[in-house]
């Protein structure tokens, strides 16, 4: 799911692909919550937790105390308000809602260019490098697709922790894929194979549009899957750019995947979340690195070594 403090409706600057859209209008619940944190997690967090399972497509926080959740149906909105009602009750008052983004996205990813994190170059196709560096790694993303453009700090804490290993002929597992970047990315830096796991069909549409772009479409798979339902599978490396509140319900899922002595990079962490989710993975891992950007903050734990 993507997230911003401050964002349009694509949340980190990416546009809600399909679903029950009519004309510019996106579904959505606006939650006016009070000061104050509802015990251990903030607002977001726990705005974040309750909608979970009604696939959210966007969570924005356009003013204090006030948090707004995009749905790709509907349907998904309705079930979801009914959750944040049940769990927050008279706390906050939620109501349902369309936003219209007056063409937002189109607006603010027009002036997108290329950006550099380490030797990754992440650029959209109007501003891919003609003659980059050999040692250099393009990846083009067309924006408009799916979710996860490079241009949010989460995505590129996630693509710097994915520096600081060796990933040559590494299987990549990637939850929560979105626009497949940090999928496509791994095999550019040397990855045998990644695997990208979203439960959108239309951000994995999108994940497969842009392997194919890239010329990554063979080494990339792309499966529609809850994270919660997979099963450990021994990835060589482990990527989930996900948030707080879910790296820390997922956490046991999530280290579970990792082969002995794998890495396991998770990002899409604000400040205020890290205690909160490096608690969740130091009873299945030990912290090996960390970085952060803005208020978002990546770390990379290893899980231990069988004997």
């Amino acid at each position: 799911m993507e997230r911003s403090r401050r964002a349009g409706p694509g949340g980190r600057g990416a546009e809600p692909q399909g679903g029950d859209f009519r004309g510019n209008l996106h579904p959505a619940i606006d939650v006016q919550v009070p000061a104050g944190h509802p015990g251990d997690l903030s607002w977001l967090e726990a705005i974040a937790v309750a909608v979970d399972d009604h696939q959210p497509r966007a969570l924005d926080e356009p003013a204090p105390n006030h948090i707004r959740v995009f749905f790709p149906s509907a349907s998904d909105r309705d079930r979801a308000l009914a959750a944040v009602v049940s769990a927050h009750g008279v706390r906050v008052r939620a109501r349902a809602i369309r936003v219209s983004d007056e063409n937002w996205a189109a607006r603010s990813q027009a002036d997108l260019e290329a950006i550099r994190v380490g030797r990754v170059i992440v650029a959209p196709p109007w501003c891919a490098p003609a003659a980059p560096d050999p040692a250099d790694v393009v990846v083009t993303i067309r924006p408009a697709l799916g979710f996860g453009s490079g241009h949010h700090a989460s995505t590129r804490l996630a693509l710097l922790g994915l520096q600081q290993l060796d990933l040559r002929g590494r299987h990549v597992l990637d939850l929560g894929t979105g626009s497949g970047i940090l999928a496509i990315a791994a095999v550019k830096l040397g990855a045998s194979r990644a695997t990208g796991i979203d439960r959108d069909p239309d951000a994995l549409a999108s994940a497969r549009e842009a392997g194919a772009a890239n010329g990554v479409a063979a080494e990339v798979e792309l499966r529609r899957q809850n994270i919660a339902d997979l099963v450990p599978a021994g990835a060589s490396v482990v990527v989930a750019n996900l948030t707080g509140a879910a790296l820390i319900r997922l956490a046991p899922v999530v280290a579970a995947l990792a082969e002995p002595g794998g890495p396991v990079i998770v990002s899409g962490i604000l400040g205020d979340e890290e205690a909160a989710v490096a608690g969740a993975y130091r009873g299945h891992a030990r912290m090996a690195w960390r970085a952060a950007e803005d208020e978002w903050v990546g770390m990379t734990f290893r899980v231990p070594s069988r004997g």
